[in-house]
């Protein structure tokens, strides 16, 4: 696929994953015209982390949007600033024209966040991951997430909680005999097959659970005929990012993240 067309896509799906995993006090725009063409935009205004990851003021575009210039990007910053945000980030995928996008983050005096990446990779082969481990991987319903609160505690992550039973979201876990001690969820948009909410209990690391996770959704999507597989770690979570690449997947782009503090 396209690197562009892939990147819209992307944000295409995470327009759409706000609307089914929503947290409390989010609110998400499509901007069709000024100030951005095509730009999805998040608020919270409880939520101004310093991390990007953990902050959900946000503005998600693909290059130069349609009618991007210096004056829609202050525009843009009055938004923010209008509903209480003081540090919200734009996160910048492939698209036209790169280097004028990032010019006018610049000059409006945004800040690449350089500590980490944030890759995006895919998978197209149909040959089947190899791991290794002594986990037996269950599919799950609420209820089974419901009865293993106590036990995972934090390692269940909000959205993979709020996403259960959901039409296109499927749901796994690795156990240790009864006990659970990994997750990780599946979500079909249009002709791909999303990879998310993987986690491990911090005890039961290393012992293949992600591996299993990840071929046995890997299986999922190949069976519902996906086209495409996707998932977004973090350079950072160098184990993450090793999983996916021995199950097969490539990196097709980074997205560059922009940090604006008033």
């Amino acid at each position: 696929m396209d690197k562009f067309d892939l990147s819209r896509k992307m944000k295409r799906l995470i327009a759409w994953l706000d609307t089914q995993n929503r947290p409390d006090g989010l609110a998400g725009r499509g901007f069709h015209g000024v100030p951005f063409a095509d730009a999805y935009v998040t608020i919270d205004p409880e939520r101004q982390s310093p991390y990007a990851s953990a902050n959900l003021n946000r503005v998600h575009l693909c290059g130069t949007e349609a009618g991007m210039n210096a004056d829609s990007v202050q525009r843009l910053i009055g938004f923010f600033a209008d509903h209480g945000v003081q540090r919200f980030f734009v996160w910048l995928s492939p698209g036209p024209d790169m280097d004028m996008a990032r010019g006018l983050l610049d000059q409006a005096g945004f800040s690449r966040i350089r500590r980490t990446g944030y890759p995006t990779l895919c998978r197209d082969r149909h040959v089947p991951p190899h791991f290794k481990t002594d986990l037996d991987i269950r599919q799950v319903g609420r209820d089974d997430i419901a009865a293993s609160r106590e036990r995972l505690g934090e390692t269940l992550w909000p959205e993979y909680v709020t996403s259960a039973g959901k039409q296109g979201f499927f749901h796994y876990m690795a156990f240790d005999g009864s006990r659970p001690v990994a997750i990780a969820a599946l979500c079909m948009f249009e002709d791909i097959g999303y990879l998310m909410a993987a986690a491990t209990a911090e005890g039961d690391r290393r012992r293949g659970a992600q591996q299993a996770l990840i071929a046995k959704r890997v299986e999922q999507a190949e069976q519902l005929g996906c086209a495409l597989l996707v998932s977004e770690t973090l350079y950072m979570l160098e184990h993450s990012y090793r999983n996916l690449q021995r199950a097969g997947f490539e990196e097709a782009y980074e997205k560059e993240v922009y940090a604006w503090n008033a």
